[in-house]
């Protein structure tokens, strides 16, 4: 016996028995992560599925009582469960430790012709499929709620699996504030969050609010940044309110991959994530454009939760085209190529490969396959009781690939028992470090501080996001989110603090000296007109702030939330150039402050990296010309008040542009468009390219080549050329 736990604890040391702690570890949130009880960083891996005979493939069958069709029934669930149970003994085998549950429909409407759901009302004429919520039947929904979606939640986690619920069926099309559907979703959570068994595995049950909202407007059916907290935070707050203090999942909109709105106005509380959609196609990222730093850039600017909170991808599925299949037209109406029987068509070397670089680029990405069958061979499973990846282990599909990355993951990031005794190496903090000791930035710069605990068995945390910091400055600079916000130009002093597991309180000094950018070199225009013919910034006149332009960032949204990144111009200024079929309106291009025709990647830049109209981010409006911003359709109208400068108005909220981004103006923000007048006075911010030196995005040289092994996951600047680590 004694060989045997030596054994064991041997295994434990290396990580070989990282999973499988029963009971089931109880998570939270803290930061950006998914955190056990001990503050150790948890990342899930696995499936969604729904139980529903005809999307099981009718491999069980209820009593059909009511006719050929009707399987939702006590037989029906009984069978059901029997069947599950053989789908999560094989999840387990393929490494899996989440588990998206969907409480199909199915069993929650009523089969009988003359039922209507009084809560339906509203609801539009052309609702259909799952959509349709007539037949929802509250009774049902008690009923069955313990007997089949409770039980399955109950088995998944016996196996392993933190399950993740979504509501009955899937959003309409278009949404507003205080709808009927927000009242459905309400009735719902209200009463699965009453059930006392939900309450009781509030550490290994979570909720996902609603499934791929398309549109979603105020109460006045208006396009609004807080509508979408507008809508689901009262949901939030009725599931509180009833005792559950799990981890609660938020969607967006536009099939769940827009959430620029919740950066402003994030859904409040604690435990809250943000539930994501990802398909090939979608961030800027397919097989024919398969970069994975515009892949990681683009879903940040669409997800930029992923600062502050945890993230988990529910939906994504690839496999390569298949000309002997069928295609189909996705959500938005767009063709996808036929495949080897998943949602999206894409492959594991081109998209999948850019995919895999977001997620360990983040870190803090969870994800479910959107099937079961996405991941391995529910038949082969049934018959031999193995798993086997999902289309006959073809490579370039996602059962492979997945299989491959969960069983990679498994070992790291994964839970620790509740009551398992802080001591040891892995629980012994070593040192408290962070990237630098001072910093030097300019105004309106956003730096993340990557602080991190060290530990004697060699992992580390970080812990820059749950730090506490107290700044002898304040005026100067800001620690949001972890990241340092350069505000005034001035020198603070920082002291992060951070108590670890044992009570220890560790920290460290941090100087900070931000300056503001020198404008000597620059003139105001006399006219417009000159816009054309100069390099210019625009200046908010009131805060002395400049716009900041790079080939990553939009220079608006519809929503005008995004506007600016609050920064200032730190190494680029914008060169109009016509538009052929556009009289008076310009394509903004990015040049260097030394008027060179280059961008610190060595080539001419556009906003968003594009060179066409139909792709640029932003066209300029001059000569009494709308500006618009053509990747998402907000429309500039641009005025000039004598005295007071010019004014930038979004047409599509009716508010005007200002220099911060987390927030719009009411009231008219008046700016200034400044020529470059030649170098003097700008010199100083000048970078040129070192062929050695490796560089942030902003074109700060931060390391040599030969420092590369120091540096954090991130996206750089070397030769150049962006590089991922």
């Amino acid at each position: 016996m004694k060989r045997i736990i030596a054994l064991i604890s041997i295994l434990w040391a290396l990580g070989v028995v990282a999973q499988g702690v029963r009971p089931l570890p109880s998570l939270h949130t803290e930061g950006r992560w998914l955190v056990d009880k001990h503050g150790n960083q948890v990342v899930l891996h696995g499936v969604m599925d729904t139980p529903s005979n005809y999307f099981n493939g009718g491999r069980w069958e209820g009593s059909k009582a009511l006719g050929w069709w009707d399987h939702y029934n006590d037989t029906g669930a009984a069978n059901c469960l029997a069947y599950f149970e053989k789908l999560f003994k094989g999840m387990q085998k393929a490494k899996c430790d989440v588990f998206r549950l969907h409480m199909d429909p199915a069993w929650t409407n009523d089969p009988s012709d003359s039922y209507v759901y009084p809560g339906s009302n509203g609801q539009a004429s052309d609702a259909s499929g799952e959509a349709n919520i007539k037949k929802f039947n509250p009774e049902r929904y008690k009923k069955f709620l313990p007997q089949v979606y409770l039980k399955l939640a109950e088995m998944a986690m016996d196996h392993g699996m933190y399950v993740v619920v979504r509501p009955p069926g899937v959003c309409p099309g278009s949404l507003k504030v205080g709808d009927y559907y927000q009242a459905y979703l309400t009735e719902v959570w209200d009463i699965f969050s009453k059930q006392q068994f939900v309450k009781d595995h509030a550490g290994q049950i979570s909720i996902e609010l609603a499934n791929e909202p398309v549109s979603l407007k105020n109460a006045q059916n208006q396009d609004d940044s807080k509508a979408l907290h507008d809508y689901f935070q009262p949901i939030v707050d009725k599931i509180r309110e009833n005792g559950f203090t799990g981890i609660i999942w938020a969607p967006g909109t536009t099939w769940q991959q827009n959430y620029r709105s919740y950066a402003e106005h994030p859904i409040e509380g604690d435990n809250i994530g943000y539930a994501v959609h990802d398909y090939c196609g979608w961030y800027g990222c397919s097989d024919d454009t398969p970069d994975p730093d515009n892949k990681i850039n683009q879903f940040h600017q669409s997800v930029p939760v992923i600062d502050f909170a945890p993230v988990i991808i529910t939906e994504v599925d690839w496999s390569p085209e298949n000309p002997n299949a069928a295609g189909h037209y996705n959500e938005s109406g767009t063709w996808v190529k036929p495949n080897y029987g998943t949602w999206a068509t894409g492959s594991t070397s081109k998209w999948g490969k850019a995919y895999k670089a977001m997620l360990d680029y983040f870190g803090n990405i969870s994800m479910t396959l959107s099937g079961t069958g996405c991941l391995f061979d529910i038949d082969k499973l049934l018959s031999t009781g193995n798993v086997y990846p999902a289309f006959n282990g073809l490579e370039e599909a996602c059962g492979k690939a997945c299989m491959d990355w969960y069983a990679e993951y498994y070992n790291v990031n994964y839970p620790h028992a509740d009551d398992e005794e802080e001591t040891g190496e892995f629980y012994t903090v070593q040192s408290f470090s962070g990237e630098k000791d001072a910093y030097e930035l300019m105004i309106g710069d956003n730096t993340y501080l990557s602080l991190k605990l060290n530990y004697a068995d060699g992992h580390s945390k970080d812990v820059s996001e749950v730090a506490t910091y107290d700044i002898d400055n304040p005026s100067v600079i800001e620690v949001k989110n972890g990241y340092l916000c350069a505000v005034s130009d001035g020198e603070a002093n920082i002291t992060a603090s951070y108590t670890d597991v044992k009570g220890a309180v560790w920290q460290k000094s941090i100087t900070v000296k931000v300056s503001k950018f020198e404008i000597s070199g620059m003139s105001s225009m006399s006219s417009l007109s000159e816009i054309v013919e100069d390099n210019f910034a625009i200046l908010n006149k009131e805060s002395q702030k400049l716009f900041y332009g790079s080939d990553n960032q939009n220079l608006g949204y519809a929503d005008a939330n995004t506007v600016i990144n609050n920064k200032n111009i730190n190494g680029y200024m914008f060169k109009a150039e016509p538009v052929s079929d556009r009289d008076g309106c310009y394509l903004l291009r990015l040049i260097t402050l030394s008027g060179s025709e280059y961008s610190i990647w060595g080539s001419p830049g556009y906003l968003n990296g594009y060179s066409n109209v139909a792709d640029c981010s932003f066209i300029l409006g001059l000569n009494n010309q709308y500006g618009q911003d053509v990747k998402d359709g907000a429309v500039w109208e641009i005025n000039y008040e004598n005295g007071k400068g010019f004014t930038l108005k979004n047409l599509y909220t009716g508010k005007y542009l200002r220099d911060n981004a987390s927030a719009s103006s009411e009231a008219p923000v008046y700016m200034d468009f400044l020529k470059v007048g030649g170098t003097a006075g700008i010199n100083a911010v000048q970078r040129d390219v070192d062929n050695d030196a490796v560089y942030t995005l902003q074109g700060q040289k931060i390391a040599t080549r030969s420092q590369w092994n120091t540096l954090p996951r991130g996206v750089y600047i070397v030769n150049g050329k962006k590089v991922i680590k």
